[in-house]
Order: C-alpha cells, then structure tokens, then sequence
C-alpha cells in the first residue's frame, strides 16, 4: 500500500492510495486540474483511479469531486446521508449511479482493502474516518474531528501508520484575528483536534506494530509544523514515550509529502 498526502488543510484534502489492485482518492477537496498533475507527479493516470472515499461534505473535501466522477472512472464511497446533502443542499450535480453507500461499522472490500468507516465528531452531516487494511497492514485516517471517545480505542489502537488530525495550537487559535464564533467553533468537539489533544490520542493509542504518524489538517493561521511537534514531543514525554521512535511527518497544505509505503 503506497498513500500519499497530495494536500492537507483548511483550503483542501486529498490522498492518494494504491496498492496492487486499486487506485483511491480519500477525499477530493482540491481542484480536479491539481489532482491530475499531483497523480501524474507520483506516475498514477487519473483514469486509472477506481475509487472516491469521501469523509464528509465541507467544501475543502469536495472542491474537486465533481469533476473527479465526470472525468474519471471513479465510483463514490460515502454514507447516504452525506450524499443526499451533496444532492441537495450544494451546487455538486453527481449522478447518483456512481454512488456506493456505506454504512458507518460496516467494512467493505475494495480490491484488496478492507475499509472500515468510522462516525466522527464533526459539524458535518454524517462524518467518517477510515481503518483501511491490506493484510496485516493497518491505516488510522481520521481528520476533522473534535473529539475522540475512548470507546472508539479498540477498534484504531496498534495500527501501523496514523494519519490524524492536528489542527490548531490553543494559543495562536485564541490570539488570532479570527471571530469569537469561529474559535468556539473550531475548539468545540464538533470542530477540530488541538495538537494538545491530538498528542494525548495519539499516546493512547500507538502500539508496537505503529512505525508513522503523519499529522493532518494544519491550520495555516493558527498552527505551524514547530508548534506541532514541539506539543508532540512535549506530550510523549508526558506518558514517557520518545517521540523520536516514530517517523512522524506534519502534511501541508501546498505540496504533496513523500510517498509512504505500507
């Protein structure tokens, strides 16, 4: 499994996985004409992607979708619910017999994948995360989220490669220029992930088969890739884990992280 982090941030998501047998999208929140050159970049030809697994319906997961479906062979992976939101409540004219639904618990084959959906505290209409497994490899991918129950550790705990959310730093979110209501927003559990809680999480939740932790969803305004990792650091000691035992690698907004390889 080779996943790429192609953009990541408030103005557009998108990763690339392939594996032997499939090529996918989660999500498409960049325009379709950066996707295509990003894909050509790492080799992929855009008509050979099979698939879409979309996490909800903001518009920087969606930007490019459209397009995606019109111009590629791509079926959509997403919940009824976020699709019948798409239909009815945006400007996205999909057709509908591209849509697959899935259903949140419920794991589904892809190729060689077995994706499982995961429900998440967002303010979105029915917000998912992804365990996807090829074998005895495990992906975490969970953006977007506000808060994380303990109860949802057993079914993420020990995965080989995380790819999670660390929005904001407390501080510069406060401190900034932005609304009163869009910082509440942002720290309500139905916003984002602080790095603070983020960290907590992650400390939770590795394990010895986790070799990569790739932290997702920077806010360009309100964090920076030495506040990440200085909270990061400063949590692992906390609960006496070393950071420097793990590759951990802070996606951007603007360019594409190296390819990693499962």
């Amino acid at each position: 499994m080779e996943i790429t982090v192609l953009a990541s941030g408030s103005k557009g998501n998108c990763t690339v996985i392939k594996t032997d047998a499939i090529t996918l999208l989660i999500d498409a929140g960049i325009s379709f004409k950066r996707i295509k050159g990003l894909l050509a970049v790492q080799g992929i030809d855009s008509l050979t992607l099979d698939a879409v697994l979309l996490t909800h319906e903001h518009i920087d997961h969606v930007k490019g979708l459209e397009r995606v479906l019109k111009e590629t062979p791509a079926m959509l992976y997403a919940t009824t619910a976020t699709f019948k939101h798409l239909q009815n409540k945006t400007t996205k004219v999909i057709n509908p017999n591209k849509h697959q639904p899935i259903i949140n618990g419920t794991p589904f084959m892809l190729g060689d994948l077995v994706i499982t959906p995961m429900r998440v505290s967002h303010d979105a209409v029915d917000a998912l995360g992804f365990v996807i497994q090829e074998g005895d490899k495990t992906l975490v991918y969970m953006t977007d989220l506000g808060y994380l129950p303990i109860e949802d550790y057993p079914a993420i705990m020990n995965a080989d490669m995380y790819i999670f959310e660390a929005n904001y730093d407390v501080s510069l979110l406060f401190s900034s220029s932005r609304p009163h209501y869009l910082k509440r927003r942002i720290d309500s559990v139905r916003g984002h992930m602080s790095n603070t809680d983020s960290a907590y999480h992650m400390c939770h939740l590795i394990g010895p088969r986790t070799k990569t932790i790739v932290l997702a969803h920077p806010s360009e305004e309100c964090n920076t890739a030495r506040h990440v990792l200085a909270t990061y650091r400063e949590v692992f000691q906390d609960y006496d884990r070393n950071l420097d035992d793990y590759e951990v690698i802070v996606a951007k907004q603007h360019e594409p992280i190296p390819t990693l390889v499962l």
